[in-house]
């Protein structure tokens, strides 16, 4: 598990979360059949804002989306 603080709008939250690359494509496998791959993605496990509480249940989707997105940009190569 990972953690970062990050800004949302004017406030410094504290994010743990988890983050899988997911898989490549394979087109064709020896036998003819292949792989669609999968997406990378990421599992917010615990926001904070101040202290030790998790807000996570009370905050927005508006937020949990940017939070969601600065954290994909820093894993883009």
């Amino acid at each position: 598990m990972e953690k970062i603080e990050l800004q949302v709008d004017d406030v410094l939250v504290e994010v743990e979360y988890t983050y899988n690359e997911g898989d490549s494509q394979v087109a064709y496998y020896p036998d003819g059949s292949g792989y669609p791959g999968s997406p990378a993605q990421v599992d917010i496990h615990k926001v904070t804002a101040g202290g030790k509480e998790d807000i996570g249940a009370i905050i927005s989707d508006y937020v949990f989306n940017d939070i969601e997105e600065q954290i994909y940009k820093m894993y883009e190569d």
